[in-house]
């Protein structure tokens, strides 16, 4: 039953047109009646109206008129036609100018009854998809707004992006050309060729080198952050053999891990040749060997693994350090971030892995690290073989 749909009923027959109202408002319509179209035309103009139920033949504005007239006043509206047996072919071009449906007269109220629900059902099918697709237009405007407003921040965030690695840049070298003057006077000051100071001033000496050797690391690999993320490393790709590079990458931990009494175990490297940036890779097992011996215990150990696997080479470094928590695994990647030993006794940046991990995908490789606490961490590093290499040169930008 359609009880809150308003059926406006119009005939110039008054018999007809009482019994209709009549019979309608016992199944639970809301039911107008109008004798005239004149009079219809009217109520329809104030509004409410659910359905038209119209006889189709009347004097002055007949049936197909009032149709008319009544989409204009309202799209929505859903109409049925009353006609008789020989106006057939007008209820017909009725339902071509939009009148739902036609019933024949004269007919019985079981035979109305299902018309007019159908076109109740239809006018509120209509209301509910108008308001759907008023719904859908609000929220394609909003979505266009916040794109808008997306875009602006994404340029804004490119240009504050872009002013930082250019301050990044020339800081760094602003501040290489006095720190590299500093650490020569201060290894002059510490050099056993020169005349002998008390043993506090070679103490102090030593101290100035040492800080100024690690302040230049930071400042070198500020200045290499800053070259990536501008695009302005150019990687020279090439057929490049791991064994050489990896034992230049121990000679230079070597030093380090014996200071720490850590035993650094690396195999006999037979997988095939990489495709890569030798001096890049070099950098990059420089950086995972140094880390998994400053971040091991005393006695500890670094283990080395490599294969390749579906055309890539698989270089692991594993340590027998403290390990490391999802947060602090989930912060390793990020600029500065020391994945919470910043107050801890081992000098470093919070660069190393950064630079690791975009100089890793921009030869095409991945670096993923496996962690548990209180047992190690293991990080590895894939990149393609040989016979996969790209081109012979790329750059960072365009990789």
């Amino acid at each position: 039953m359609h009880t809150c749909s308003h059926v406006l009923v119009v005939d110039d027959q008054i018999t007809h047109l009482q019994a209709l109202c009549d019979v309608l408002t016992q199944h639970g319509f809301s039911v107008s009646g109008c004798a005239t179209g004149e009079a219809a035309l009217a109520h329809l103009r104030e509004g409410g109206v659910d359905v038209l139920l119209t006889d189709l033949v009347m004097p002055q504005i007949d049936g197909l008129a009032l149709l008319e007239a009544a989409i204009r006043l309202d799209p929505l509206i859903a109409c049925v036609i009353m006609t008789g047996a020989g106006t057939v072919d007008s209820a017909v071009r009725a339902m071509k100018g939009g009148a739902s449906d036609y019933i024949v007269k004269p007919f019985k109220a079981a035979a109305l009854l299902p018309i007019l629900h159908r076109a109740a059902e239809a006018r509120q099918l209509r209301q509910q998809n108008q308001a759907l697709e008023a719904a859908l237009r609000e929220r394609v405007a909003q979505l266009a707004s916040l794109n808008v407003s997306l875009e602006a921040a994404r340029q804004e965030a490119e240009r504050a992006n872009h002013a930082k690695t250019v301050f990044l840049s020339s800081m760094s070298h602003e501040l290489r050309t006095p720190l590299n003057s500093i650490l020569g006077f201060a290894q002059i000051l510490a050099s056993s060729k020169f005349r002998k100071f008390d043993n506090d001033h070679q103490r102090f000496a030593a101290n100035i080198v040492q800080a100024g050797r690690h302040l230049l690391a930071l400042v070198n690999e500020v200045l290499d952050l800053a070259k990536i993320e501008s695009g302005k490393i150019a990687l020279q790709l090439d057929r490049v053999e791991l064994a050489p590079l990896l034992q230049q990458a121990c000679e230079v931990v070597a030093p380090l891990a014996q200071a720490r009494k850590v035993t650094l175990a690396v195999p006999a490297v037979t997988i095939p040749a990489l495709c890569a940036d030798p001096v890049r890779l070099r950098q990059i097992l420089v950086n995972l060997l140094s880390n998994a011996v400053k971040y091991n215990r005393a006695g500890g150990t670094v283990q080395m693994r490599c294969s390749a696997i579906d055309g890539y080479a698989s270089i692991a470094v594993s340590d027998t350090g403290l390990g490391l928590s999802a947060d602090q695994q989930a912060a390793l990647f990020k600029p500065f971030d020391r994945a919470g030993r910043e107050h801890s006794d081992i000098e470093g940046t919070g660069l190393g892995l950064v630079i690791t991990q975009r100089l890793v995908e921009a030869m095409r490789g991945r670096i993923t690290v496996e962690s548990e606490l209180g047992t190690g961490s293991t990080f590895c590093v894939e990149l393609p073989l040989a016979a996969l290499a790209p081109p012979p040169a790329a750059s960072l930008a365009g990789g």
